[in-house]
């Protein structure tokens, strides 16, 4: 008895999901990116080293959910955790200066464009989001601080 109230639980959940148009939620992405500034991972790379060494501060926040996040991130000291289901709520009390450059990245690019916007909406100025996301960036050859220190993975 349980097993059909479970399958038809699943059956109805499942129902609206399949219904959803993939096509809207690109044009969506497409049309933040008309209205985003997009970087690549080596344009980040050098922003991340600017800020060491001169008078140039920016905060970068990961957008990834908790279990992605292990795998590793990008190295920076004005650095951020927020999921992007609890962005709108959170971000305020990260970072309260609307003039302040942030840069949010995720796995491919595809929230971290979508979150860009959202706090672009909000009234940050200065949202930047790292193109190809964290994938581009291991992709490139770039550096991932994890849980066993710095690692640059290579791909054939």
């Amino acid at each position: 008895m349980k097993f059909i109230t479970l399958l038809a639980t699943v059956s109805i959940l499942s129902a609206p999901l399949s219904a959803l148009n993939v096509e809207s939620a690109q044009s969506f992405i497409d049309y933040a990116k008309k209205v985003v500034k997009e970087i690549t991972p080596h344009e980040l790379q050098s922003m991340i080293i600017k800020s060491e060494e001169e008078d140039f501060d920016f905060f970068l926040v990961d957008i990834r959910e908790p279990d992605q996040v292990g795998h590793g991130e990008i190295f920076h000291l004005d650095q951020f955790k927020i999921t992007r289901g609890y962005l709108e709520f959170m971000i305020e009390n990260k970072i309260p200066d609307k003039d302040a450059i942030i840069v949010v990245y995720c796995c491919t690019g595809k929230r971290g464009i979508l979150a860009a916007k959202t706090l672009k909406d909000m009234g940050y100025k200065n949202t930047i989001s790292l193109k190809g996301g964290i994938r581009q960036w291991v992709e490139d050859g770039l550096p991932l601080d994890t849980v066993y220190g710095e690692m640059v993975y290579k791909y054939k």
